[in-house]
């Protein structure tokens, strides 16, 4: 009589495939989460890869405050009369026929680093502000000649460019400010005119509105313009 051959389950390898395929799963897995703690170089063997510095990377964040190193006023009712540059107020005026001006640089201007972003915001102290009018600044024409304080009256005034940027009028004494970005970005590129400041709506009849600002020459010197300039 042949003797009865017994035979092995079928599950017996299954399971073992399953579970070299479940250990490879698990190696994969533990593999992938692991983290490294080799140092990146910049070099490798395909001399093909490189690393460089993003192109809008700031290299040196900061601020400079600038003072004024040229302010005066044009006076429409003295049309040919120079004010000078001595005086410890600025004047705007808005009237009929009697408007006035006033014309302010700060320089040198310094280097922005490379890669840096530029917001630059002016300030002028108001001594004695006409509350309900709107100042606008604009950049003085970089066509016109480079205006001094010894040579400027409103016959000859340097003639303004561009959009101008405004800020309401005070009620009471205090530090007015503009933020002159987009006029400090035109100036960086060209030349270095300066900025016009005056009333937004010049020639009011029959009401004289006039801002007085604290100029250069002021005792002061926390209450002269400023232009502070951030890049970041």
């Amino acid at each position: 009589m042949r003797a009865q051959r017994t035979r092995r389950p079928a599950v017996v390898p299954l399971l073992l495939r399953l579970g070299a395929a479940g250990a490879a799963v698990f190696l994969t897995v533990a593999l992938s989460e692991s983290t490294s703690s080799a140092a990146f170089t910049g070099g490798t063997t395909d001399g093909g890869n490189k690393v460089t510095a993003a192109t809008d990377f700031c290299t040196s964040p900061g601020s400079s405050t600038l003072t004024a190193t040229a302010d005066t006023t044009a006076f429409a009712s003295q049309p040919t009369s120079n004010a000078g540059g001595t005086a410890t107020s600025l004047t705007v005026i808005s009237a009929n026929t009697v408007d006035a001006r006033t014309f302010l640089r700060f320089s040198p201007l310094p280097s922005v680093p490379s890669g840096c972003v530029l917001t630059a915001v002016l300030k002028i102290r108001a001594s004695a502000p006409t509350a309900g009018r709107f100042i606008d600044v604009y950049r003085v024409d970089p066509a016109a000649a480079v205006w001094t304080e010894a040579s400027i009256t409103w016959n000859t005034k340097p003639a303004h460019t561009g959009s101008p940027v405004s800020s309401a009028s005070l009620g009471a004494a205090g530090v007015q400010q503009w933020t002159v970005t987009p006029l400090m970005s035109a100036l960086y590129a060209g030349v270095n005119n300066g900025f016009v400041v005056r009333d937004q709506t010049e020639g009011t009849i029959n009401t004289a509105y006039t801002q007085s600002y604290d100029s250069r020459e002021a005792a002061t010197v926390a209450n002269r313009p400023q232009l502070v300039l951030t890049w970041n």
